[in-house]
């Protein structure tokens, strides 16, 4: 049973960190946006960080509701990406109301290992409209053949685009590697029979594929 007293002072700490330009999330937000439809009109980004994507989203739908379950979260992301068409809300998404049907996308990055994965699919199916998506990006734990040998294969990429884009051989300084890795210890990933078990026993239209930089990711259209 995940912690959340520990997860919100983690990503407290977290969040005073410098946020390096390219990172294994970012990478990968426009082709998340990309995902959107042009029509959406309430998206709701769960653990919205420090506001990136929710910024980007905010471009394209007519509304955002953005949710971290740590403040200091929520405060940089106000000061740094702020726009009219974003609620951000300081709150554990389990607490949360919200209607059912009443929302066009749901979307998470690097945050549905922190949650009760069936309920997380559950909400979706409960809360999109019909038409709706939902949209995973995730964190996942290597087991098979194909996870060791996508996954060896990013090493080089990791160490390439680091340099290009944060100019270092890696993308955090040592007190961040320190603060991460302390994270990390009680961070805990699905592999991706587990995941494609539940997502095949709760919305098994869903896509679940494999992506280069240690994560995977979910699209599901209700």
């Amino acid at each position: 049973m995940e912690d959340y007293n520990v997860v919100k002072a983690d990503f407290n700490e977290i969040s005073e960190l410098d946020e390096p330009k390219w990172n294994h999330n970012n990478c990968y937000f426009n082709q998340l946006i990309k995902l959107i439809p042009h029509n959406a009109e309430t998206c709701l980004d769960i653990g919205c960080g420090k506001g990136e994507l929710s910024f980007m989203l905010s471009r394209k739908a007519k509304r955002v509701i953005a949710v971290d379950l740590a403040d200091k979260m929520i405060e940089k992301a106000k000061a740094l990406h702020s726009n009219k068409n974003i609620e951000y809300i300081c709150g554990n998404i389990l607490d949360m109301g919200f209607e059912d049907n009443s929302l066009d996308v749901i979307i998470s990055t690097a945050t549905a290992h922190h949650l009760p994965y069936e309920w997380l699919l559950n909400f979706a199916k409960d809360k999109l409209k019909k038409g709706g998506r939902l949209i995973i990006l995730d964190l996942v734990k290597a087991k098979s053949l194909s996870d060791y040998i996508i996954w060896g294969s990013a090493f080089l990429p990791n160490i390439i685009m680091n340099l290009l884009k944060n100019g270092r051989l890696n993308k955090d300084d040592e007190h961040a590697k320190e603060v991460w890795e302390r994270h990390g210890r009680h961070d805990t990933y699905m592999t991706m029979d587990e995941i494609r078990s539940l997502v095949n026993k709760h919305i098994p239209t869903a896509k679940v594929k494999r992506k280069l930089f240690w994560r995977y990711l979910l699209v599901w259209q209700k």
